[in-house]
């Protein structure tokens, strides 16, 4: 109950009705009229306090109701263009997966309702809005099941209205620039990306010089959607120019997208003549050595001279890590025609090992590329020694991921548990593709295992098992849905196994129920 309803009571009830000597509330309107017929025969002060009270209660309650609901449109709401998911269990599913169940469940109910060409029913309206207040992720996927009844909606609380935004034309989308919040303006901004790059990085362009850091960081992370050598221009400016650190650095890691513009090329031609081949008494062998110098020109081109006294790296290390930091990982397959393992295994061979590995991984974190993902996950721990490869994980190949998890999932002990936050992780919830998959062999191989855990007397005591337990029935493939409708129960288990069991039942009714939607 809310404090504000009961406010004006409070001073008496606080102090006592006996002591309070100050005149009695009076409340405007209907409800004020009920409360004065309550109170005003009431034996004691005390017993019109409590009568009171409950009036006020009562209209609350009341109140939160709301009126029934009406057919037809709602007032200043456009007509509905699609048919609503009128399958009344699957109604029931979808609301609890948006209440209750993994935010990945409730992503791929909005996106299966989408690819079906539904939209949610007004009943569930209320629920997916709050659903996507609280996670964010399942913003994408919750405008083309709104209908025209949902942006309606949405528009109405404050705390809805980052989706009243997400309608086209043309006058909605220009008061969402202006007027709406910085995710608002951010999903515009990658929408015009799509279908006008010019437009939009004029657009960008024009606001940026008014914004505060925070706001230019996320726009310009924007132009990632349709990156071009067109945008270099703008890039080159916001890298040198720009009054942020956090603005130039993130122009710095999009040019390196783009190996073809002027800064990676001046780069590369800072570092090749430190990337040389030797001839040795058999065969010929790559060598590299780190700047003995400064250059002049580093300074324009964000080549700090002066190391961070935190730094584990020597002074020419320094310098060589900041080279390479501004080079494409493509550069060095094709200078020396090594792939990415025989580099990593070659750089951990030399001197400036620590340097150029750690260069690598950050241009890899800027620009993801599987192969380089893989090498660096499957490297000796010599070589990725104090980096987090376990950042890369979705960056690899579904090959080579497949691949890894089956060796560790062969091996079974610990590591197995270890595993599985990983695969969580692995397979997130993104606007291409509402819920990864595990492929079939895997998820069935993975729910064995399941199924041998659970079986064991200490299952309840595996922390890692029964946290992770929802996504993963979330992201197995359907093939592996009827072994977990059949998971082992245990005699002793807790009532929290109890409940994860009805959630793990509940995850795949529906899913099972999305696949007839």
């Amino acid at each position: 109950m809310s404090s504000g309803v009961l406010a004006p009571l409070l001073p008496m009830a606080l102090v006592g009705t006996d002591r309070h000597a100050d005149a009695w509330p009076v409340w405007p309107g209907d409800h004020g009229t009920v409360i004065e017929a309550a109170t005003i025969g009431a034996p004691h002060p005390a017993t019109g306090l409590l009568r009171a009270a409950g009036v006020l209660a009562t209209c609350r309650l009341a109140g939160a109701l709301g009126q029934p609901a009406v057919a037809g449109p709602r007032p200043g709401a456009g007509a509905e263009t699609l048919p609503p998911l009128e399958d009344k269990r699957l109604v029931g599913l979808i609301a609890w997966a948006l209440e209750q169940g993994p935010v990945r469940l409730g992503g791929e109910c909005l996106a299966t309702l989408a690819q079906r060409g539904l939209r949610l029913p007004a009943e569930l309206l209320p629920t997916a809005l709050d659903a996507s207040r609280r996670a964010t992720v399942l913003r994408p996927w919750l405008a083309p099941v709104l209908g025209a009844t949902g942006f309606w909606l949405a528009a109405q609380r404050e705390d809805w209205k980052h989706a009243a935004g997400v309608q086209t034309t043309d006058e909605a989308a220009e008061i969402l620039w202006q007027e709406g919040s910085l995710e608002q303006r951010c999903a515009f901004l990658r929408h015009e990306r799509r279908r006008a790059p010019e437009a939009a990085r004029e657009r960008l362009s024009i606001a940026l010089p008014e914004l505060a850091v925070r706001e230019r960081v996320e726009l310009v992370q924007t132009l990632s959607v349709g990156l071009s050598m067109q945008d270099e221009p703008l890039l080159e400016r916001l890298r040198t120019s720009d009054r942020g650190r956090e603005v130039r650095q993130l122009a710095l890691r999009l040019l390196l997208r783009l190996p073809q513009a002027a800064h990676p090329q001046r780069a590369v031609a800072r570092l090749a003549p430190l990337v040389v081949q030797q001839r040795g008494l058999i065969r010929k062998h790559w060598s590299i050595d780190a700047p003995t110098a400064v250059g002049v020109d580093w300074a324009g081109d964000q080549v700090e001279a002066e190391k961070p006294k935190h730094d584990s790296l020597g002074e020419r290390a320094w310098w060589l890590y900041q080279l390479a930091c501004q080079v494409p990982l493509t550069w060095w397959g094709e200078h020396t025609g090594m792939a990415p393992e025989e580099l990593l295994a070659w750089s951990a061979k030399g001197d400036w090992s620590q340097a150029l590995t750690r260069a690598w991984f950050e241009v890899l974190l800027a620009t993801p590329d599987p192969e380089w993902a893989d090498a660096f996950v499957n490297a000796l721990p010599a070589a990725s020694k104090g980096l987090d490869t376990a950042r890369l994980l979705p960056m690899l190949s579904p090959t080579a991921r497949d691949k890894r998890w089956e060796r560790l999932l062969h091996g079974g002990g610990s590591a197995v548990e270890a595993l599985l936050p990983e695969m969580v992780t692995a397979c997130p919830l993104q606007p291409e593709q509402a819920v990864a998959r595990l492929a079939p062999d895997l998820s069935n191989r993975l729910v064995a295992w399941i199924h041998a855990r659970l079986a064991e007397p200490n299952a309840n005591a595996s922390w890692v098992l029964r946290s992770h337990l929802p996504d993963l029935c979330c992201i197995v493939d359907a093939s592996a849905l009827p072994a977990l409708n059949a998971l082992p129960r245990n005699t002793e288990e807790t009532p929290a196994m109890a409940e994860l069991m009805h959630v793990v039942a509940q995850i795949v009714a529906t899913r099972d129920a999305l696949k007839d939607a």
